[in-house]
């Protein structure tokens, strides 16, 4: 009987090692997080038709962004404006990922609605520790810019 208590004491002690040692790296793994998960967040909640939300996720990542809720409210308008134009949400696929010295990402999108496809750009910087969203960019114009590239390549044979 007078071992119980200090038994229960040593145990009580090991659980919370083990336990406080899983949350301590749950919460380092959430404090640098990878700018990959961010984007992956980023399109499921884009998915589910809340565009405003997955702003927010994003500005949400960087204090500075924060601070400038005016842009935000910008990139959340000409998105709505874009919306009724694109019908629901399809896929998106990476056309693109530049790299800079391990503390910059850039990310060009693909991301097919069911009318029209659009381009979202998203820039990712790593100051410290911790991957934080630095821009974040919609392109309705995506059809055109690939026509205009395809023509740029079109040569003619003039004789």
């Amino acid at each position: 009987m007078k071992y119980r208590m200090p038994v229960a004491l040593i145990c009580g002690a090991i659980a919370l090692a083990i336990f406080g040692s899983r949350y301590s790296s749950q919460a380092q793994l959430t404090q640098t997080s990878s700018y990959q998960e961010m984007s992956d967040n980023f399109f499921y909640i884009l998915q589910h038709n809340n565009a405003s939300d997955a702003i927010d996720y994003l500005f949400g990542t960087n204090p500075a962004l924060k601070k400038r809720p005016d842009q935000a409210d910008q990139l959340k308008a000409q998105f709505a404006s874009m919306g009724a134009m694109m019908g629901p949400y399809i896929s998106h696929t990476m056309l693109l990922e530049t790299k800079v010295a391990g503390r910059f990402v850039y990310q060009h999108n693909f991301v097919a609605y069911e009318r029209r496809p659009i381009s979202i750009r998203i820039e990712y910087y790593r100051p410290g520790a911790t991957w934080e969203c630095y821009d974040l960019q919609f392109d309705g114009n995506l059809a055109d810019d690939i026509q205009k590239m395809a023509d740029d390549k079109l040569t003619l044979d003039v004789k």
